[in-house]
């Protein structure tokens, strides 16, 4: 068979009229095919599809490995569950790793399965990993305010973020992911689609006025708060700087504390903005140039923008987790099948200490007042 190299052929998964139910192939010239032939093009996988369903198999594997050392290490690690943050961390390992657990049943619609033309299915697939990306965007955005008040109001944030405060905003944070992914339940365009794809099944009103809106006023706060981090952190290292230059050995003592502090924090805004925005951004920017037909990408540009969004998912437990050492020291006794006992035996009383009085789980680490103890 032959195409005009202007028109691509787009395949309709759902069943034709008839005892027999066969995938239809249509084109502009409206070709038909004969069941046969359907067949094997549906299933034949070139060179291009099985290397990217390898990285994604890698990926899944990285996604699965990081979230669940890091659900571990939370659950086990009485010192790590004590802190008030990493309850936002573990609720961002769970997201995460929901998003990894999706991954494979993402990925069979794309191995020449007729799946894609059976519409539960289909919308369940959009939920599963919009709900989960959601609650993943959602606590990133949770973790920066908490890390904002913790730096700003370092005196005052046990007062301020509670226990309960940080549980009623985790289960927010679900509520509203759960909300966002049961929308194209019901508002969709099945009917009209030729695929279970997002540009066919999903409506162009729900990804330009609810998908894209939220990860850019997503992206906006989380750049704007972790700008206002970096400037009260430079603000107490200057304030620092003055406090000890009168003091010439204890400037010495404190020397390799003060050496870059600002660039240090300006390193970490990079980092995890710089991550966030070159996973996700491709992925908007080539979904959007599809809805509105600004250019057609390939099938294959897709999916690698996809898969790159996906990694977001397999890096947030190296940002938020595995730079901090109370959590490595969790993972090395993890790894180690030490028991929770011993992961506390082991811990030096500094770092017992930091860990308890400290409200950040990574580099913007300010001491507060502990409570006192009755």
């Amino acid at each position: 068979m032959s195409f005009s190299s202007s028109s691509s052929p787009v395949w309709d998964y759902r069943s034709s009229p008839g005892p027999l139910s066969v995938p239809i192939l249509w084109s502009r010239q409206n070709a038909t095919e004969t069941p046969m032939e359907l067949s094997l093009q549906t299933t034949s996988l070139g060179p291009g599809h099985l290397l990217w369903l390898a990285i994604n198999a890698f990926l899944f594997v990285l996604i699965l490995g990081g979230n669940i050392l890091t659900i571990v290490a939370v659950r086990t690690c009485r010192h790590l569950r004590s802190v008030i943050s990493n309850l936002f961390i573990l609720s961002l390992a769970v997201s995460d790793f929901c998003v990894g657990l999706a991954l494979p049943y993402h990925l069979v619609f794309y191995m020449g399965s007729d799946i894609g033309g059976m519409k539960g299915p289909c919308l369940l697939r959009f939920f599963l990993l919009i709900c989960a990306c959601c609650v993943s965007m959602l606590t990133l955005i949770s973790i920066a305010v908490d890390r904002y008040i913790a730096v700003v109001y370092a005196l005052h944030y046990r007062r301020y973020m509670t226990r309960r405060v940080a549980y009623s905003i985790i289960v927010c944070n679900w509520c509203l992911g759960a909300l966002v992914a049961l929308m194209p339940v019901f508002w969709n365009r099945w009917p009209e689609a030729q695929a279970c794809e997002f540009d066919e099944v999903l409506s162009p009103g729900y990804i330009a006025g609810v998908i894209t809106p939220g990860f850019v006023i997503i992206w906006i706060c989380m750049l704007l708060v972790y700008w206002r981090i970096m400037r009260e952190a430079s603000k107490q290292a200057q304030r620092l700087r003055q406090s000890v230059v009168y003091n010439t050995d204890e400037a010495t003592t404190m020397r390799s504390l003060l050496l870059h502090p600002d660039w240090k924090s300006v390193q970490i805004v990079v980092f995890i903005m710089g991550c966030f925005t070159l996973c996700w951004l491709p992925y908007f920017c080539v979904a959007i140039a599809q809805l509105f037909s600004i250019c057609r990408s390939s099938s294959m540009i897709y999916k690698a923008t996809f898969s790159l969004a996906i990694t977001n998912s397999a890096l947030n437990p190296i940002i938020y987790s595995w730079k901090n050492s109370g959590f490595r020291r969790a993972f090395a006794q993890t790894l180690c099948c030490r028991t929770a006992r011993q992961c506390e035996e082991q811990l030096p009383a500094d770092s017992k200490h930091r860990m308890e009085a400290t409200s950040s789980s990574t580099g913007y680490q300010q001491e507060i007042k502990p409570k006192t103890t009755q």
